[in-house]
């Protein structure tokens, strides 16, 4: 019995350990500077709604009605701009790969947003930031090497 209780109580402080982990990654992250590209600018906008959704899910007193409202809009945005990226020609095919990466890491953490609301599952909100982390730091990337490239 007592080593339930210790098994209980040790992924209960795992799961907080890991959460903070990819919490304090994901918030601290530094942006580049900003770019005079229609794309990037699209990519900025959908990261910053991305960042706010992440941090608004850790709220205690979560409005599902606003979130979800929040989620449809983040994926109009999402679609609209893998829209634009698929009509680029075939000599930027690395700039649509990339945009396709950051955007489905985005759409991993929106489904991972969704199931932790719905299910109250605090690894759906794990790999939520986590996937964020990624999308927000490939994008930090790409728009870093972009602005070189201007």
């Amino acid at each position: 019995m007592n080593l339930k209780k210790l098994s209980v109580i040790f992924s209960i402080i795992l799961i907080i350990f890991a959460s903070s982990i990819n919490n304090s990654y994901a918030i601290k992250t530094i942006s580049p500077p900003p770019i005079d590209n229609e794309y990037i600018k699209s990519l900025e906008v959908i990261d910053n709604y991305m960042s706010i959704l992440v941090k608004s899910v850790y709220i205690e007193n979560l409005d599902k009605d606003q979130i979800s409202k929040d989620i449809k809009f983040i994926e109009t945005l999402i679609n609209n701009l893998t829209i634009k990226t698929s009509k680029l020609g075939e000599k930027d095919n690395d700039v649509i790969l990339s945009m396709q990466i950051i955007l489905d890491y985005y759409k991993i953490s929106i489904i991972n947003v969704k199931k932790f609301i719905n299910d109250k599952d605090t690894d759906a909100l794990i790999s939520a930031t986590t996937s964020f982390s990624l999308g927000y730091n490939s994008s930090s990337v790409l728009r870093t090497i972009i602005g070189k490239a201007s």
